[in-house]
């Protein structure tokens, strides 16, 4: 029994680690959160009239720069429109204030998500997911008591004459 919690203990410990490692690279650490440029949106309408945007721009992660899509830039109608001839794509370019030229964003070499204000705070993503850790520990652990074997009572000798009540 006790060489199964210290093996229990073990691979807790370790999956501690690579949860710590993994949420450090995908960026989850508050001290590690890049901020991005956005350098260019683009807006355009479907068949319903419903605005759609798109927006790129530029960030360092691990002191390495990269390019490519921000997502969940929150663009405004307002924001006004550069040029009013679309591009090939159908879109418009807009301007981009300078309140949300700089956001906050989860990245990686690829691609970039912005956090927004409705969004959970950043300092709460490390306790989140620190939070599924226990829950996945407490459930091991609960699964793992459930199969242990119970004491069951002895059984009746051979030649018993008791008769069930």
């Amino acid at each position: 029994m006790i060489a199964f919690r210290s093996r229990l203990a073990a691979v807790l410990v370790v999956g501690l680690a690579l949860a710590g490692v993994a949420s450090w690279t995908a960026g989850l650490w508050p001290g590690d959160q890049p901020r991005a440029i956005v350098d260019h949106c683009f807006v355009t309408y479907d068949r319903l009239e419903v605005m759609h945007s798109r927006c790129v721009g530029n960030w360092t992660r691990g002191g390495r720069g990269y390019q490519g899509p921000i997502y969940g830039v929150d663009v405004q109608e307002s924001w006004k429109v550069i040029d009013e001839e679309p591009n090939s794509a159908y879109e418009w370019e807009v301007t981009i204030p300078e309140s949300v030229r700089q956001p906050r964003v989860l990245a990686d070499g690829r691609q970039a998500w912005t956090h927004s204000a409705r969004a959970l705070p950043w300092g709460l993503i490390p306790a989140v997911v620190a939070a599924l850790l226990v829950a996945l520990a407490w459930s091991i652990t609960a699964t793992v008591k459930a199969r242990e074997p119970t004491r069951s009572t002895p059984a009746e000798p051979a030649g018993s004459t008791a008769t069930p009540a």
